[in-house]
């Protein structure tokens, strides 16, 4: 059998303040947008007939989807009230890498979004087989939803002096 990544859903509240997150302060690019209705719309999820709205996006027009924002309407759906500040058994976490870390950082700060973790470094001196050696820059930021959302940039290490 083989499986491979097609896309993090995220069932949001509100789609237009996720798109705000998303595609306006992350630069992810929306590539589809549609709207089912009806009992259709509501059944694969187990739900009754419903409205849904998706948009899908991805680091540009021509990459592959990264992220699914589905909003439901017209029926009740329960509000999971995840722990903030630390991570919690069977909470999930988005992980994006960035070249425009810094600038990413400020613009989430300027957008009053909180973060789990501010901007940390960690060196990984040796490189393995899935991920390489370098200065590991980290940020944990909450999407509207509460959604952890990390973001990282590897650096090359510093060089090392001897004297």
């Amino acid at each position: 059998m083989k499986l491979q990544f097609e896309r993090f859903t995220l069932f949001c509240r509100d789609l237009e303040a996720s798109l705000g997150f998303y595609r306006d302060a992350l630069g992810l690019v929306v590539v589809e947008e549609k709207t089912l209705e009806g009992a259709m719309a509501g059944g694969l999820l187990q739900l009754p007939a419903c409205r849904m709205r998706i948009a899908l996006l991805a680091a540009d027009a021509d990459a592959p989807v990264i992220v699914g924002l589905f909003e439901i309407s017209q029926t009740p759906l329960a509000t999971l009230s995840p722990p903030l500040g630390k991570p919690a058994h069977g909470q999930s976490a988005l992980v994006l890498s960035t070249d425009e870390f810094d600038a990413l950082y400020a613009a989430l700060s300027a957008a009053g979004h909180r973060f789990l973790t501010p901007p940390l470094a960690y060196p990984k001196r040796v490189a393995s087989t899935r991920s390489p050696a370098g200065l590991y820059r980290e940020m944990i930021v909450y999407d509207p939803d509460n959604v952890p959302v990390s973001i990282l940039q590897i650096d090359p290490l510093p060089e090392e002096t001897t004297a």
